[in-house]
């Protein structure tokens, strides 16, 4: 949670900076919009934008949320480098567990999973620019169901009514979350 005194000191000081003078309802509407970070997230993305900042006003929230979160480009790419691990660790046998909600949506568009881990080489090139393009799509619309990946074994148990003999799923994603803070 946002500390309100030390980011009211950080927005005084930004405005200053810029000597701009800031109201009680945007300075709300920017607490508002980064009370789920931490002061040090804050104050680290607001440093980022003066150094790069090139325009003659206060930082906007998209601004500082690029620096936070990275751009749609940057989370698309992240997205797809983690479908590439679940790949890796499981392939078209294991079920998949992503803690991001977008890209099981993503991969459900493409195809399914399986299709996904039975594509040829050669097509990777195109399906990654497919799902990245869906990604920054369903990151734009939000409202998006997390939903667990299931894999041949689970699906070929559940037709089969092993429903209790089900294989460890994979997670992908959750460690990642954890470190940055959300």
């Amino acid at each position: 949670m946002l500390d309100k005194d030390r980011f009211i000191m950080v927005m005084t000081g930004l405005c200053d900076m810029y000597s701009k003078e800031i109201s009680e309802f945007i300075l709300d509407m920017y607490y508002d919009i980064f009370k789920d970070y931490t002061i040090e997230q804050f104050e680290k993305a607001v440093t980022h934008c003066i150094k790069e900042h090139v325009y003659n006003s206060i930082p906007k929230p998209p601004d500082i949320l690029s620096h936070l979160e990275g751009t749609k480009d940057d989370k698309a790419l992240m997205a797809w480098m983690q479908v590439i691990e679940a790949i890796k660790k499981g392939g078209y046998y294991a079920s998949i567990e992503f803690a991001d909600p977008v890209i099981p949506a993503c991969i459900e568009d493409l195809g399914g999973w399986q299709y996904l881990c039975c594509s040829k080489q050669d097509d990777m090139c195109f399906i990654e620019k497919r799902f990245m393009d869906l990604y920054r799509l369903l990151l734009k619309r939000g409202n998006v169901i997390n939903k667990k990946i299931m894999g041949f074994i689970e699906t070929q148990n559940n037709s089969m009514g092993y429903s209790d003999n089900m294989p460890d799923v994979i997670k992908i994603g959750f460690e990642e979350q954890k470190q940055i803070g959300h």
